[in-house]
């Protein structure tokens, strides 16, 4: 980046100076005592301080203890350099210590303050020593100010469309040479200069803008921003030393970029509409992710999501004029355990979250657009290894990094969070934390000036791959804020650029104001600002124009129209209108100077009254109630205006307003609530009118019409009534006949455009006259028992609603009357139809009575003389509690009714049965009624019975339907009828099993009880037995339906030959009512294993005796018989005298796989072959058995061998030494030999020309056909005789249960297909029994040829 000339120049001497100066400080003296620095050449700002580290080598050989002193001869005073310790102790040879120096520089220091100073390090006990030398150098720093050399200082008033000069001194407040620069703009808040000029500290006008702060800053974050608060700490940093808005955070607990981006893409969402909000202009957006992401995997879809979606915000924060800065988080205290291979420790993490956040940058930065970093977990990471270089442990208790965090040991603690808003203040404003002031409680001064310090070194010093944006322009940073100049106006400086002011010099320039014509009265503030060209800072001076006022007022009374009417108050105004060029705020007075008024303001101010505008001073008016039209009420108006500090008088405004009259009278009807009027009978009565008006007034007085009513005055319509007189007219009302009620006549007085109505109410008085009409003949007709109706037709001729009550008397006993209604409410013209109901009980006497039937109220009563004729009644019902009857062929079942006798005489009843033709019940059962006719006195009930009887099967399920008919003799119209069903029963049994012993061995007995329940829908007999077994058990009896039956005991004997295991009987139980019925239940038993005295297996050898060479071995068969009753297991093993003389293996039949064990079911054998090696050389014997362990049903048993095998082995066969032959023939060893060799030979050409023999033959006929092979005419000299041709020979076809003996003597189960051995000494044909299938095999000769 381009510099000025003189800054340029500037630092080509300080690099100058750089070079020439030693980087590592010199050394000297003994070899055995090694120094170094840390930091040999410290660079600091006057008001600075800083740390450096010295380091002590012990080079020698033994422990030593050491003195340090420091040489500052020569150096300024400016420089304050002190040691922690000067002495150190027991330093073991090879190893080192450390002390520290603490190096100040003072606030007034000068670049030419720069230099250096000697460490002397000696040996206590010793003349060693070694120095060495540390240089020191004050940085340059520049800055200025403004103040206005004119009188009243920066508040200056002047007359809109006027322009003047103003003297402005330029101060260059640095400590080096420096060109300024001025500009300026406007400042809308004057607060502080208000402040500063009320207290006259025109020195504090001065603001220093190098910590110029932006106005708004948004915040998208988690838990790690709003866990204390670390927006609210940073807008406090803000505000401390610059003009700040707002810092608005949104954030949501470990809210991740690509849930903010959701948030920010969606309508409505805060996070959208602030981002866009029309209110703020954004210099910053804030982005933090979750903790974890940032230094995940490049690869893993959380770190692409993340990296996607900021991208996408950075694209939405450029459309809206603003810059992303992305927040780098910080490691958690020891690490995350949740990912302990990348996250192990606190370093670990830190930097791989760097490395994150750098990509995130990388990817969201473009050519068009800036994206930066604050460094906030670098700054965690530079206060972790200031802990580790104090010597103490940054994950123990009792260190600022440790407290850095909450318990959790992830988000910010109190100190934490502050550390993180002094890195972001830092990486915005390109200024130190240390220089604010900010009120944020909690902290110790000590603390915060530990973090500040840290967080300026982290963004200053240690971040130089880091590019921040105030380092984007060479202009002092945030120099002007960009608010315009209001229009019209003009300020411009002489002179724009001062060069080369001396350092804490001053200078002088002038500053034109111009002010437009239009100008608005008031305050206009302006910032002056100077700014370091060297020094990328700025300052700003707040100067203020007073624009004065020039005020005016015109006034207008627009309400003289409006009525003022005597006794009455009216509100009213007068129109103000601001013909000056300055806002108002104006205090009014209004004054009466004549006439029957008081007045009174509303309001007696008007607040911001601006040029050209107007506004209404409201009063109130009021007139005396005395007054008469020729009067009159004259006002002054008198306003005082205030604008600002000043005050201003109106002119006095005189008007005046005329009195009206007062138009005031009332139409009255002195009559207290109704007048009574009898038809055709007028009443008299008067209207009276009171005039409350002002003038004396002539009223005339109108009848409505209001028919029926009719009405007329007595006398004239009109009469003349003075002010708060009364006037009379008198009147009659008179009514036709036939209405009744209410009714009300208008009386209307019209004056003046007012009209008042008077309405007098009339009660007309009703008249009371009703009929009642009832039966033509006058006679009502009944018999006991029985109910009449009676209807009486009510006719209200008159106008009096009635209320009336009915009645009867004359009643004979037995007789009762209700009304359909009893009260009846008969309104006037109106009619009634009523129904009486008579009823007779049933033992009622018969005759004629003479009854009269009432209706009445209070004011009129009206009878009606009726006869009630009673006859004699014939009544019966038939009854019964049941539908229907189950009836079976067992025995006979009854259904039994009852008949009442409801009529009011003795009566015979006849009784008959109705059977249904299409279902008769007759065809199946057989019916019998206990009697045909019953006699019965009134009200008594006699019951009836049939007896019912299966008489043959096959009736409906459903039943069949029979009805029952009672008839009366009296009356034969007269009858009652019921119907039931007759259903045949059904057949149901229940069978209850209770089992005393449910186990036993063959040939042993099981028993119990059993209990049949009937669970039909009738009585039956049933039988029960058992199938399966005999258990001694068949009986008969008769059930009930749901009677169970005695309990009977059965007992079973197991079969002999019954397998262990489960098996079963049943119970089975018939119906003799419905033969089809039957049921069975089955009876689970267990049979228990059994075997008999030969005992559980058979074991047995196939030989007596085996014999062998001592030098081989042999085998023998061993079978194993299933004698028990259950299936076994279980396995063998050899015992016997001499056993250990022979190798022992025990092979399954047909397997080449050594085992003992077998498995078999219940009369199962299996075969094993036993093989036998001998161990010996000499001649033996042995006799061997075979023992077994057998498991039956879960229990194991011992089992010996049935026979015992002899075992003799043969001594070894020595060589011969000639033999002895028949007939006397002797052949030595060596004859011997030949011979045996000569038998060997010719052995083998005969088994070859056997061989060759057998091939022929199986290439002969398929039909076995065996044919003479003709000999060769060479192959023998002698021909002997051709043999006769042989027959054809058929080969034996083998059925489905044969087989042929394999070559070494087995066979093949023609079934299984297993390969099986045979009983020994077996000789086809004979049979057997397959042990893997138990099928029976047929083993045949083998066929020859």
């Amino acid at each position: 980046m381009s510099r000025s000339a003189s800054k340029a120049m500037l630092f080509v001497i300080l690099m100058v100076s750089a070079s020439v100066t030693p980087m590592v400080g010199s050394a000297s003296a003994s070899d055995t005592i090694l120094l170094s620095l840390d930091n040999p050449h410290i660079v600091l700002q006057g008001g600075n301080s800083t740390n450096i580290t010295l380091t002590i080598e012990n080079n020698g050989s033994s422990i030593e203890h050491y003195n340090i002193t420091l040489d500052t001869d020569g150096l300024s005073d400016a420089w304050s350099i002190n040691l922690v310790n000067n002495t150190t102790s027991s330093v073991i040879p090879t190893q080192s210590t450390t002390i520290d120096l603490v190096l100040v520089l003072a606030i007034d220091a000068l670049p030419s303050d720069s230099g250096s100073f000697v460490i002397n390090v000696t040996e206590q006990d010793g003349d060693l020593y070694s120095t060495m030398t540390a240089y020191v150098t004050v940085a340059p720093s520049y800055a200025s100010s403004l103040s206005f050399n004119a009188m009243n200082g920066p508040l200056q008033q002047m007359l809109a469309g006027t322009s003047a000069n103003y003297t402005i001194d330029v101060n260059n407040d640095g400590n080096a040479p420096d060109t300024i620069l001025l500009d300026v703009d406007a400042e809308p808040d004057l607060t502080g200069f208000w402040e500063n000029h009320t207290n006259n500290t025109n020195n504090q006008n001065q603001t220093n803008t190098s910590v110029t702060v932006p106005s708004n800053v948004l915040m998208y974050g988690n838990s790690y921003i709003y866990t204390n608060n670390v927006d609210t700490i940073l807008a406090d940093l803000f505000d401390s030393v610059g003009e700040h808005n707002s810092t608005v955070a949104n954030t949501g607990g470990s809210m991740k970029i690509p849930q903010h981006w959701d948030d920010i893409n969606t309508s409505g969402n805060t996070w959208n509409t602030s981002l866009r909000d029309s209110g703020h202009v954004w210099d910053f957006v804030v982005l933090q992710d979750q903790s974890q992401i940032p230094g995940l995997s490049r690869s893993d879809q959380a770190w692409i999501d993340s990296k996607d979606s900021a991208i996408l915000i950075a694209d939405e924060v450029e459309n809206e004029g603003s810059e992303v800065m992305l927040m780098m988080t910080w490691g958690r205290r020891s690490g995350d355990p949740t990912h302990p291979t990348i996250y192990s420790n606190f370093t670990n993490m830190q930097d791989r979250l760097e490395d994150g956040y750098t990509d995130y940058h990388d990817n969201m930065t473009t050519p068009s657009r800036d994206v930066w970093i604050a460094p906030v977990g670098l700054g965690f990471k530079n206060i972790y290894y200031s802990v580790m270089a104090s010597g103490a442990n940054p994950s123990l208790p009792g260190n600022t990094f440790y407290d850095l965090y909450t318990s959790d040991g992830s988000h910010p603690s109190p100190s934490g969070a502050y550390l993180a808003a002094c890195v972001l203040y830092a990486a915005m404003t390109g200024n130190a934390s240390v220089d604010t002031n900010d009120s944020i409680s909690g902290l110790s001064a000590a603390l915060k000036l530990e973090l500040q310090q840290a967080a300026d070194d982290t963004v200053f010093n240690q971040t130089s791959d880091i590019e921040y944006p105030w380092q984007q322009s060479v202009n002092p940073s945030f120099m002007s804020q960009n608010r315009a100049i209001p229009p019209g106006w003009n300020l411009v400086f002489a002179d724009q650029e001062l060069a080369n002011i001396p350092a804490g010099s001053t200078t002088q320039t002038t500053i034109q104001v111009s002010i437009p014509s239009d100008a608005t009265p008031g305050f206009y503030g302006f910032n002056l600002f100077s700014a370091s060209t060297n020094g990328n800072t700025s300052s700003s001076y707040t100067f203020v124009v007073e624009v004065l006022a020039e005020n005016d007022l015109s006034f207008s009374f627009l309400n003289q129209d409006s009525d003022f009417i005597p006794g009455q108050i009216t509100t009213t105004n007068v129109q103000v209108t601001n013909t000056g060029n300055a806002e108002l705020d104006l205090n009014w007075e209004l004054e009466l100077q004549s006439g029957p008024c008081v007045v009174q303001l509303i309001d007696a101010s008007t607040d911001a009254l601006q040029p050209t505008s107007s506004d209404n001073v409201d009063f109130t008016v009021e007139v005396d109630s005395s007054a008469t039209m020729a009067d009159e009420c004259i006002m002054n108006l008198d306003g005082e205006g205030m604008y600002g500090d000043y005050s201003w008088e109106s002119e006095t405004y005189q008007f005046s307003i005329d009195i009206d009259e007062l138009v005031d009278f009332e139409l009255f009807s002195p009559t207290a609530g109704s007048i009574q009027l009898v038809p055709l009978n007028p009443e008299e009565y008067e209207i009276r009118i009171y005039n409350n008006g002002s003038e004396l007034v002539e009223f005339f007085l109108d009848v409505g019409d209001n028919s029926p009513i009719s009405s007329s005055i007595i006398g004239g319509s009109s009469v003349n009534v003075s002010a708060g007189g009364v006037g009379i007219w008198m009147l009659s009302t008179d009514i036709a006949e036939g209405f009744v009620g209410a009714y009300s006549q208008d009386f209307t007085v019209n004056y003046a455009g007012i009209s008042t109505v008077a309405s007098v109410q009339f009660d007309v008085q009703p008249v009371a006259d009703f009929t009642m009409t009832g039966p033509l003949d006058g006679r009502i007709s009944t018999k006991p028992g029985e109910m009449v109706d009676v209807n009486f037709l009510l006719d209200n001729l008159g106008t009096m609603d009635l209320d009336l009550t009915a009645s009867v008397s004359g009643l004979p006993t037995g007789a009762e009357v209700t009304f359909s209604e009893t009260e009846v409410d008969l309104d006037a013209g109106t009619t009634l139809s009523v129904t009486m109901s008579v009823s007779m009980i049933s033992t009622a006497q018969s005759g004629s009575y003479s009854i009269t039937v009432t209706y009445s109220s209070d004011d009129y009563t009206q009878s009606l003389n009726l006869e009630l004729q009673v006859a004699d009644s014939v009544g019966l019902t038939v009854n019964s509690i049941n539908n229907n009857i189950a009836a079976g062929p067992i025995s006979q079942v009854t259904y039994t009714f009852e008949v009442t006798n409801l009529g009011s005489a003795a009566d015979t009843f006849f009784v008959a049965l109705d059977f249904d033709e299409t279902n008769n019940a007759t065809t199946w059962f057989d019916t019998t009624l206990s009697t045909s006719s019953i006699n019965l006195d009134p009200s008594s009930t006699q019951a009836v019975t049939i007896s019912i009887r299966e008489r043959a099967a096959g009736a409906p399920s459903t039943g069949c339907d029979v009805g029952i008919i009672v008839t009366s003799s009296n009356d034969d119209t007269v009858s009652s009828t019921i119907g039931f069903k007759i259903i045949p029963i059904q057949a149901s049994a229940e069978i209850t099993v209770l089992s005393g012993d449910d186990s036993a061995k063959p040939g042993e007995t099981i028993s119990g009880d059993v209990v049949v329940t009937n669970s039909g829908t009738g009585e039956d007999q049933f039988t029960i037995t058992t199938i399966g077994e005999d258990c001694g058990l068949s009986e008969i009896f008769s059930l009930a339906a749901g009677s169970s039956s005695e309990t009977y005991s059965w007992v079973c004997t197991v079969d002999e030959g019954a397998s262990a295991g489960l098996s079963s009987f049943n119970f089975r139980v018939t119906s003799n009512a419905r033969s089809n019925y039957v049921l069975e239940q089955t009876q689970i038993f267990t049979v228990e294993p059994n075997w008999d005295s030969d005992g559980i297996i058979e074991v047995s050898f196939s030989d007596e005796s085996l014999s062998m060479a001592s030098s081989g071995g042999s085998s023998t068969l061993i079978t194993v018989k299933n004698l028990a009753n259950a299936p076994i297991n279980g396995d063998m093993f050899v015992l016997g005298s001499d056993d250990a003389l022979f190798d022992i293996t025990i092979y399954p039949a047909n397997s080449d796989t050594p085992s003992s064990e077998f498995s078999l079911a219940s009369g199962q054998s299996a075969d094993f072959e036993l093989v036998l090696n001998s161990r010996v050389s000499e001649s033996e014997s042995a006799s061997l058995r075979i023992s077994a362990n057998v498991e039956i049903g879960g229990i194991g048993y011992t089992q010996d061998s049935s026979n015992e095998l002899l075992v003799i082995i043969d001594g070894p066969e020595l060589p011969p030494n000639g033999v002895e032959l028949p007939f006397g023939l002797v052949l030595d060893e060596k004859q011997t030999i030949s011979t045996m060799v000569s038998g060997w030979v010719f052995s083998i050409l005969l088994l070859m020309l056997i061989n060759i023999l057998r091939k022929r033959r199986k290439t002969s006929s398929i039909d076995a056909t065996v044919e003479e092979v003709p000999e060769e005419e060479d192959s023998k000299p002698e021909k002997k005789p051709k043999k006769k041709e042989e027959k054809t020979v058929q080969a034996h076809k083998l059925k489905s249960n044969e087989c042929r003996m394999t070559p070494d003597n087995k066979v093949i189960c023609p079934f299984c297909e297993a390969k099986l051995g045979v009983p020994r000494g077996s000789t086809p044909p004979f049979k057997f029994s397959c042990p893997q299938c138990a099928k029976k095999i047929r083993v045949v000769e083998n066929q020859k040829f």
